[in-house]
């Protein structure tokens, strides 16, 4: 990996290890926000809630609702199929 910033296929990569690490799950989830995918971080025996209980961010929530603020962790507008840094 060079100095630039990393893709993020990468980032993806090194959430997962740290959630593994940690015994969470990660999840994504197309953003009906601005497009692209969402990613959260899930405690192992804790459920993601529906995505009709998510409010994502909005005038009235800007950081989206508790539900989806707990554990939101990324935005991601692509993720490639392989590293591309």
């Amino acid at each position: 990996m060079s100095d630039l910033t990393p893709c993020n296929y990468c980032n993806l990569r090194r959430i997962r290890a740290r959630a593994k690490k940690e015994g969470k799950r990660v999840y994504t989830r197309l953003s009906g926000f601005m497009g692209g995918t969402d990613v959260f971080v899930v405690p192992r025996g804790e459920k993601l809630p529906p995505k009709e209980e998510m409010v994502e961010p909005c005038d009235e929530y800007p950081n989206g609702n508790e539900a989806y603020s707990k554990y939101h962790v990324a935005w991601m507008m692509e993720i490639g199929k392989r590293c591309e840094c």
